[in-house]
């Protein structure tokens, strides 16, 4: 039998808001910021045993890419020489309105902006600044876990009954997208909406820590949300995880501690898809923002949790961490996308240096988007002989009857339903966007036949059979800590 083990328990963040403008990363467009409604942070969360350990940060971006992760690990053995860098694990909130850290697909920053490359810098330091302050504050401690329902998101893909791209007004978006019977926030008002694509998940699972005391010190909140109610403004903002901490400091103290996961949610929203008039007269009535609704169902969903998890504190548990990385089967780029690929760049190149008169043409820097994403394609069929598989990184972490797993994708439900369905654990917390990587959505076999923003070529790099084979491992390795 695995042996439980008494654990030490430490806690820290940090502002990462930039003191300058910067580019904000998350829309086709180039938003320059232009002030900050909320600060966006980072949290750190450590714990160790005698025999293992992991430092978890979280941050308010759209993802941590694999250049920023690596220079916090380097700047964390200057701090913690003692600590595995390896046992770092990150995430991000997916929010689209925090600082580009690594450079995108814009075009390069104009003069008096704070460069991508300046921010990752920036970034990385008070990253590794907060996950050596965490182990640093250490101490005895005690955890306890629990789920409950908070419904935060919504799937965000409308499936039609005839091909989009064969309607007379369908626009091409070359660099974007391709169509075929699906569309991400598509109409579904539409004489031919079928259906919404998949699944949702209302589930909430928190796991708490206590303080030597059993005072309340910090939880992990894990649900299935990006954080982009307010995607498309161009200022610096947390999105509805700033309310939520603002609720629950509010409720248990200014020293409380949240450590937000987003887990499998490459297809949902916090975007109603149909009946939008009834949740807007709701919004009205009690007189919040969509951002401020979400923040209360998370925050009650969290103290109605709380009140039946206090009575039964866990200071002794089984806690192991596996790391370790992936081969996953490329999507591949067939010889006629190629050729397609091609084409698109010589339109695009052709394109006036102030963009075309074309809808969504008509601007440089989404020309420039575009551009890059096309030249994506190209690369990535000349690639994918010589290397038909992508390394990534997976984090599997047993705390008592708790499983945390990683990803680095844009995660579809499916997945995370099939590893939830099939885990060893009582409660099992999914979460995407960790451990660095480029971003990309891995959608399901289904998703990627209907096509559209998301599941198509320019949006994905791993296929679907990745996406199983990514199943069967983080299973296979939550059974190895479950395992004599």
């Amino acid at each position: 039998m695995v042996e439980k083990q008494s654990v030490l328990i430490g806690w820290a963040a940090r502002d990462i808001t930039p003191d300058k403008p910067v580019s904000l990363l998350g829309q086709f467009h180039m938003r320059i910021s232009q002030g900050v409604k909320d600060p966006v942070t980072v949290t750190a969360l450590c714990v160790t045993s005698q025999e293992d350990a992991f430092i978890w940060v979280a941050c308010d971006l759209g993802f941590v890419p694999a250049t920023v992760l690596a220079k916090c690990r380097a700047k964390l053995k200057v701090h913690l020489p003692e600590f595995p860098s390896e046992k770092l694990v990150t995430n991000a909130t997916h929010t689209h309105t925090a600082p580009d850290p690594f450079g995108f697909w814009y075009p390069p920053t104009p003069p008096g902006v704070m460069t991508p490359e300046d921010y990752g810098e920036f970034l990385a330091g008070r990253m590794a600044e907060a996950a050596a302050e965490s182990w640093k504050a250490r101490k005895p401690g005690a955890v306890n876990w629990g789920s409950g329902y908070a419904i935060t998101s919504h799937n965000r893909r409308a499936v039609y009954a005839d091909d989009l791209s064969k309607r007379p007004d369908f626009i091409p978006m070359p660099g974007t997208k391709t169509e075929k019977n699906a569309r991400m926030y598509g109409d579904t008002s539409d004489l031919k909406f079928l259906n919404l694509e998949g699944a949702e998940d209302p589930r909430i699972n928190i796991l708490y820590t206590f303080d030597e005391h059993n005072v309340l010190t910090g939880a992990v909140i894990n649900q299935s949300c990006p954080s982009q109610v307010e995607e498309h403004i161009d200022v610096i903002s947390a999105d509805f995880w700033h309310e939520v901490r603002l609720e629950l400091k509010k409720r248990h103290g200014e020293h409380f501690h949240v450590l937000p996961q987003c887990s499998t949610a490459g297809d949902l929203a916090p975007h109603v898809q149909y009946d939008r008039k009834a949740e807007q007269r709701m919004l009205t009535l009690k007189n919040r923002t969509l951002r401020e609704d979400l923040a209360f169902r998370i925050a009650s969903a969290f103290d109605e949790i709380l009140w039946w998890v206090k009575t039964d504190l866990q200071r002794e548990v089984v806690f192991k961490h596996c790391s370790r990385m992936l081969d996953l089967p490329r999507r591949m780029i067939t010889e006629e996308e190629y050729k397609a690929a091609q084409t698109d760049l010589a339109t695009l190149n052709a394109l006036p240096a102030a963009g075309g008169d074309t809808p969504y043409l008509d601007r440089s820097d989404v020309v420039f988007a575009r551009t890059v994403r096309v030249r994506k394609v190209i690369s990535r069929y000349k690639e994918q002989v010589a290397q038909p598989a992508l390394p990534v990184e997976l984090h599997v972490i047993r705390v008592g009857d708790v499983v945390l797993a990683t990803n680095t994708f844009e995660l579809f439900l499916d997945y995370g339903i099939r590893m939830m369905a099939r885990s060893p654990a009582v409660q099992t917390f999914l979460v995407q966007l960790a451990g660095g990587g480029d971003g990309s959505y891995l959608p399901t076999k289904k998703a990627q036949e209907g096509e559209s923003y998301s599941a198509c070529l320019y949006c994905n790099t791993i296929s679907p059979e990745g996406g199983q084979k990514l199943v069967e491992e983080t299973v296979k390795s939550m059974n190895d800590l479950w395992s004599k």
